[in-house]
């Protein structure tokens, strides 16, 4: 079996921060296991528009009009054997910026299976530890919306309340939290696990066949001109 591939997805506005830093350190645990190949991708700096609903692509049937940075991101994730997605805990719950992200993918979610089975394991940190189980109970049901496989998930504190003190910051954040980066490694090597069957079993050629599957709206993947779009719903060509 070739190298499966690991992409590190970390969804945060902060370069080099605690968020890639997690990410990071999860793809370096995948590749120590040889075999692996590793990308890393951070949002901070790109500029990702969160979906609007204007409805074009799914008049159009075809991936968001907006030229921006999350066009490559989504093409990582299709092309992929397991993702490790990383976002921050804000305001007791998840940051905006991987539902950004996966707000702009109602055209792989409708029309397509570009996602279907794609192993991922969720991460997310803080700083007083308070909402990281709504952070990541919300990352597991938007993957799970493109039928996405969440086989682990973990989190870690960037302060000194990591061991119970008083918070304050710690000096190599998330990476001093020895539970933490405990549970990063233990996700990135479920990912590479899970990712690894599932390569054998595709190229063994077990699965559904194709007549089967279905899209996330139960519909079956078809070509545009297959359909005609007739007051909000794709239907039959005559």
């Amino acid at each position: 079996m070739s190298a499966i591939k690991i992409l590190g997805l970390s969804a945060t506005p902060i370069q080099g921060g605690n968020c890639d830093k997690l990410v990071q350190a999860a793809l370096q645990t995948a590749k120590d296991l040889g075999g692996v190949e590793t990308e890393f991708v951070s949002t901070a700096g790109k500029e990702i528009m969160a979906c609007t609903h204007c409805q074009w692509c799914i008049e159009n049937r075809a991936p968001c009009k907006f030229d921006d940075d999350v066009h490559p991101i989504l093409d990582s994730i299709e092309k992929c054997d397991g993702l490790i997605l990383g976002s921050p805990t804000w305001a007791n719950t998840l940051a905006p910026f991987a539902l950004n992200v996966f707000s702009r993918c109602r055209y792989q979610a409708f029309f397509t299976n570009k996602f279907r089975n794609k192993v991922v394991g969720l991460l997310t940190l803080g700083f007083l530890g308070f909402g990281m189980e709504r952070a990541l109970d919300t990352l597991r049901h938007v993957t799970s919306a493109f039928n996405m496989l969440a086989v682990g998930e973990g989190s870690a504190l960037g302060s000194t309340r990591a061991y119970g003190q008083r918070p304050e910051y710690l000096e190599n954040g998330v990476l001093d939290d020895k539970w933490g980066m405990a549970q990063v490694r233990s996700v990135a090597l479920r990912v590479v696990e899970v990712a690894r069957m599932i390569r054998y079993a595709r190229e063994a050629g077990v699965g559904l066949p194709e007549e089967l599957l279905r899209t996330l709206t139960g519909g079956r993947v078809k070509a545009a001109d297959q359909k005609v779009f007739v007051e909000g719903v794709w239907r039959d060509a005559e």
